[in-house]
């Protein structure tokens, strides 16, 4: 069974939710800031009367600090959320690198696990069909060879009888031919 995923796809559409949303706490943040101060800068002009020359020369400091606390509480909060996302990727891609080296080496007991909540999990469930699939062909291989190795050493036990010897020799034949038909289904 052949499924097709984007795990990837989706990893980049979590990730442009994850900073939309840290973007707009920034900017909200950014504007609340700049409403409680300048809010207390003006209430302390209204009392003591004193008028800036231009309303530039008032807002552009508040402006330009508040933006400034803005931008970085901004960027502390996406470089955590790039760390976060880092982990969440290099964790399972690191487990599943594991887990198709034992493949690999020729351990066809693996099972590639991953936690439900892991980006990857789908390409580690189409890791484990293949294992799955890899372990089936090859325990119907090791029962051809076993019947095959069985049928051949009983040839030599009825050698002179012709007519079981015929049959053995049919069987063998058979086989051979249900052995060759398991290795067929590997393209190599």
């Amino acid at each position: 069974m052949v499924t097709e995923r984007f795990t990837l796809k989706g990893f980049q559409r979590n990730m442009l939710k994850r900073f939309i949303v840290i973007t707009a706490i920034g900017g909200v943040a950014a504007a609340l800031l700049f409403y409680v101060i300048t809010k207390r800068r003006l209430n302390e002009i209204i009392y003591t009367f004193h008028l800036p020359r231009s309303i530039n020369d008032f807002l552009l400091p508040y402006v330009i600090t508040t933006n400034l606390i803005g931008l970085f509480i901004v960027i502390i909060a996406l470089v955590l959320t790039m760390k976060l996302a880092f982990w969440k990727v290099a964790g399972p891609l690191f487990r599943v690198s594991q887990d198709i080296q034992k493949l690999t080496d020729g351990d066809l007991t693996v099972n590639i696990r991953l936690r439900k909540d892991d980006e990857f999990k789908d390409i580690a469930q189409d890791f484990d069909l293949m294992g799955k699939s890899m372990r089936e062909k090859f325990v119907n291989i090791k029962e051809k060879f076993s019947e095959l190795f069985s049928t051949a050493a009983d040839m030599g036990i009825y050698y002179d009888n012709k007519e079981l010897l015929e049959k053995k020799n049919a069987q063998l034949k058979r086989n051979i031919e249900e052995l060759r038909e398991g290795l067929d289904a590997f393209k190599i």
